[in-house]
């Protein structure tokens, strides 16, 4: 009997954990071009210089410069998700405390990396290969700007419109922070943010007794 031959391993790695290395090599550096130079200035040239690789080893892992850009864009989002989820299970159970711990997830996940700010709040707006993916971003922060973490039903009319409309209005804000337009610390953002989401809730809620 033939004995099966051992993958070989470079360097202390196995094949599949070096090139699981040089993609989150390229996923950095795809972030960080695209978080400080925007999509205008993302290249596949940039990236693969940033990340120190060469041309074989991007397209190892992603067909295209777009493949890179909403990997990256899931990469963060996906993170974003996951701490904010875990921030409103832990919240308890009032609505203004579920909505606050989320409103500080947020802000400090952008505040302590603004290139992922950037790439969310306004590189993916001018992105066409990521109109699909920031849709449903929106859709599940506007769900979770309700503040519950599970919907067993689908909302009301009334609280989803509210929902939408917070979303939009907090992105606004948080990039006018980002930018430097806003001169207000973490405390007072997460503090007047989830006043103003909660206000808008309570009218949603007011308004579909009605």
């Amino acid at each position: 009997m033939n004995a099966v031959p051992s993958r070989r391993i470079y360097g202390g790695a196995s094949p599949e954990a070096r090139v699981a290395e040089r993609r989150a090599r390229l996923l950095e550096a795809g972030l960080e071009l695209l978080g400080t130079e925007g999509l205008r200035g993302t290249t596949v040239r940039g990236v693969i210089e940033r990340a120190r690789l060469t041309p074989r080893y991007f397209y190892e892992s992603f067909r295209d410069l777009d493949s890179l850009i909403t990997a990256v864009y899931d990469w963060v989002v996906t993170a974003l998700r996951e701490e904010s989820m875990a921030a409103l299970l832990a919240a308890g159970d009032r609505t203004s405390d579920r909505v606050r711990a989320v409103v500080r997830t947020v802000v400090d996940f952008y505040g302590d990396d603004p290139r992922k700010g950037r790439l969310v709040l306004a590189e993916a707006m001018a992105s066409p290969a990521l109109a699909e993916r920031r849709l449903a971003t929106s859709q599940m922060f506007a769900k979770m700007m309700t503040g519950e973490p599970i919907l067993h039903s689908d909302p009301s009319r009334e609280i989803m419109m509210a929902a939408r409309f917070i979303v939009g209005g907090f992105s606004e804000i948080l990039t006018g922070w980002l930018q430097g337009d806003l001169e207000v610390d973490r405390p007072e953002l997460v503090r007047r943010c989830t006043e103003l989401i909660m206000a808008t809730l309570v009218s949603a809620a007011t308004a579909e007794k009605a």
